[in-house]
């Protein structure tokens, strides 16, 4: 059995090694950047970031099979990181076509964090493709209870059929290729957990555990009742405040209903208690620029972010929209620019950078 000292060491040693190898590798043509991955894998077959990366590259090159072999380790190797997690639903979905593996991947998001937005709308997209479109408004509807001015899923919203009109959800999808359409039966996917029973209602007990009380929570937060969601939070906190996750959500909530200072303290006390999350620091540089105005602080934040992971898709688009607010549109062209190069299905980011080019 392996010393637990000695490989922490090797991590040490391997991350220091291969920040580098990036350093030095800035510049070079895709294919010569791949070779000295490679290489470092080679020495580091452990390292779940390079294998993300080079993941990313090989998508970029047009090699699907290296791609998802090396979206596939990374996770196996860090399958908390939400980050790897994403970029393997997304390649499932968008490049295999394997909706079954991706909704799995996005429902477990959900189970470990109800409020990433990424995930909803990332659902709700999914349920589309597939025809399922009363499921996709509840997604979709539950990102906008948490973001109201999130475009993707209020545009969304504006294009699905009211409940109202008595429209169903058809049976059948049209999926073009190339250029012909043609019709097909969707993917079979009615023993994946549904958007209600992920967010399923437990009756409250007298005494209750921290999961029970996060139940009823999420039940408040689905019903559209935030100010009561936040009372049991607090509860939650008082019974165990290392929780991080309950203060990320309390700073959610608290920023939703505009008392700012009391999301500041939760967001930073989230960050203190779980500092590699990366959800946690993104949601508190989202408040930092959105509620503060503290442009040059959020940045602080998307700067390390994309430094820990270069291929970073929100903190390139969060470090644009930065630079939008201090009047630097170069900059924000340029990682936005460089966000699509590695999601170029990202219709935010190209809406974004179709704006910054006729503003010229």
């Amino acid at each position: 059995m392996s010393n637990p000292t000695n490989q922490h060491l090797i991590l040490i040693e391997g991350t220091a090694t291969y920040e580098r190898i990036l350093a030095d590798i800035r510049g070079l043509e895709t294919e010569e950047v791949i070779r000295h991955i490679q290489d470092f894998v080679k020495i580091y077959p452990e390292f779940a970031p390079a294998h993300n990366d080079v993941a990313m590259l090989y998508y970029q090159e047009g090699n699907q099979l290296k791609s998802l072999a090396h979206y596939e380790k990374a996770h196996k190797l860090d399958p908390g990181n939400i980050t790897y997690r994403k970029n393997l639903a997304d390649f499932y979905f968008v490049e295999l076509e394997w909706t079954r593996d991706a909704i799995n991947i996005y429902l477990d998001i959900l189970k470990d964090n109800p409020f990433d937005i990424e995930a909803l709308n990332a659902l709700g997209t999914i349920s589309l493709r597939i025809g399922r479109k009363e499921q996709a408004r509840q997604y979709y509807s539950r990102t906008v209870q948490l973001d109201s001015n999130n475009h993707e899923a209020r545009l969304a919203l504006q294009q699905l059929p009211s409940p109202a009109s008595g429209t169903s959800d058809s049976k059948q999808i049209v999926q073009v290729n190339s250029q012909v359409s043609r019709v097909e039966e969707p993917p079979q996917v009615t023993d994946t957990p549904s958007f209600q029973n992920l967010f399923h209602a437990v009756q409250p007990k007298l005494a209750r555990s921290p999961e029970e009380i996060y139940k009823e929570v999420i039940e408040l937060v689905d019903a559209d009742k935030l100010h009561e969601a936040i009372q049991l939070l607090e509860v939650l906190v008082a019974q165990a405040p290392e929780n991080g996750l309950a203060h990320n959500d309390l700073g959610v909530l608290y920023q939703k209903t505009d008392n700012l200072q009391k999301s500041r303290y939760h967001h930073e006390s989230a960050t203190r208690l779980q500092p590699a999350n990366t959800v946690f620091r993104k949601n508190l540089a989202d408040l930092l620029c959105k509620g503060f105005g503290e442009f040059e602080e959020a940045l602080k934040i998307y700067v390390e972010l994309f430094t820990e992971n270069s291929y970073d898709v929100e903190a390139m688009k969060s470090i644009a929209y930065i630079c939008l607010e201090v009047d630097k549109q170069d900059d924000a062209r340029f990682f936005m620019e460089k966000a699509l190069e590695i999601k170029p299905w990202d219709q935010e980011a190209a809406e974004a950078l179709r704006a910054l080019k006729t503003s010229i």
